[in-house]
């Protein structure tokens, strides 16, 4: 049985209105407000499958119910023949035109432990995706998996086809269509017998994962996956800065602090941001009471001797591991499963702490794919929101039912 495997998608039909109009980011990063301007520009916008605005106790059968009502209606159709669907996200990122190639697929479950993982999940947003997913019989949007490939192999097919799809959304173009699976022949051999990284969804392959495992007679063989390049000169990886809402004080830990790490006082975020693009070593920025910090590593060796676990050396090494292990539950004190804001946004952060909502905000660097690939191959997970991967892969284009 194949590893990857074209399918007969639904997809949005004429009926359904504008593209544009239609697709929307994946659920887990749209805020309340984006979720009401989604709602609003179409009644058939993904969102009302994958955000719903009430989460009442039975919104998983309003959901199912409206897919069904949404194919009986012909607002979603099936293809008549399997297809492997081809996205390119062309976007603008520091003053350069990129051109990001993917397709959409089904992975074999029965194949899973070639997915490789590296972020930690939480289980009741994994409990809700099977539920979901054990109602609905489908796979809304797709998770985000990374494949190796030095010839760049579907980019030069990509440049050849032409595309049903073309459209305007966020801040990028999107161009979709599908294709036969003949024309992506050569990159499926390329892949078959490798394994993959999630880059985005580990929590709804662990649910398709966690509901296949239970039920192997009648939960789907399949996950629906969107993979690219990860040795492509095109793939973004954005860090995710991050907020503590607990009232910490980092000037009662400061001598603590200056154990591991040289404080340098900066005048404003944008002296914190160039400061920690510039070291070489772990260093991130820190907002507290109108002060703008970075704190850097001094010793990486004590650093690493701090934490615990029989870790490897770069897993110490990364700054969302001594940010998160070292500082956060260290110093301050703060659980492992204490709720933080993510933002890749900065300015955010900055504006959260001074109207109060949170206390201390935390700069990243940007993150390392190749350390982040090398951590994962050794099973090793790292903290929530390590990457931010830009673009994000648009829901709506195609759905995969199990029917």
């Amino acid at each position: 049985m194949s590893v990857i495997s074209p399918f007969r998608g639904f997809r949005y039909s004429e009926i359904a209105g504008s593209p544009e109009q239609l697709i929307a980011p994946p659920y887990d990063v749209i805020g309340s407000d984006y979720q009401k301007i989604l709602a609003a520009r179409s009644k058939y916008n993904i969102v009302h499958l994958t955000l719903p605005e009430s989460f009442e106790a039975d919104y998983h059968r309003d959901v199912a119910d409206k897919i069904d009502n949404w194919c009986n209606e012909k607002i979603l159709v099936q293809d008549t023949e399997k297809k492997y669907y081809v996205l390119r996200q062309v976007f603008n990122y520091k003053n350069k035109t990129i051109k990001r190639t993917g397709f959409i697929g089904l992975f074999n479950l029965s194949q899973s432990h070639r997915i490789i993982r590296h972020e930690v999940i939480f289980n009741k947003y994994r409990d809700d995706r099977i539920k979901l997913l054990d109602t609905t019989k489908s796979n809304l949007e797709p998770i985000f998996l990374l494949y190796e490939d030095r010839e760049n192999i579907l980019e030069k097919i990509a440049e050849k086809l032409q595309y049903s799809v073309q459209i305007d959304f966020e801040d990028y173009t999107v161009k979709f269509d599908g294709c036969s699976p003949e024309i992506l022949a050569e990159i499926i051999r390329k892949i078959e017998n490798t394994n993959f990284f999630v880059a985005d969804g580990h929590h709804r392959f662990q649910a398709s994962y966690e509901y296949y495992r239970q039920k192997p007679e009648t939960a789907p063989g399949y996950i629906m996956c969107y993979l690219t390049n990860l040795f492509s000169n095109s793939l973004v990886v954005l860090p995710t800065h991050r907020a503590v809402r607990k009232k910490i004080n980092p000037s009662m830990k400061m001598n603590e602090i200056r154990q591991f790490f040289d404080v340098e006082i900066h005048q404003n975020l944008q002296g914190i941001l160039t400061h920690i693009e510039r070291q070489k070593q772990c260093s991130f920025g820190v907002f507290f009471k109108d002060n703008f910090q970075t704190w850097t590593v001094r010793n990486i060796e004590k650093v690493k001797d701090s934490l615990s676990g029989n870790h490897s050396d770069e897993w110490k090494s990364l700054d969302v591991v001594i940010l998160h292990y070292l500082v956060l539950q260290k110093i301050f004190g703060i659980p492992a499963d204490e709720k933080l804001y993510y933002d890749i946004e900065p300015g955010s952060i900055v504006e959260k702490i001074k109207n109060g909502e949170f206390s201390t905000g935390f700069f990243m660097q940007m993150p390392n794919i190749i350390k982040i690939r090398n951590v994962s191959l050794n099973s090793e997970i790292l903290p929530p929101k390590t990457t931010f991967f830009y673009p994000k892969v648009p829901s709506g284009l195609v759905i995969a039912r199990y029917i």
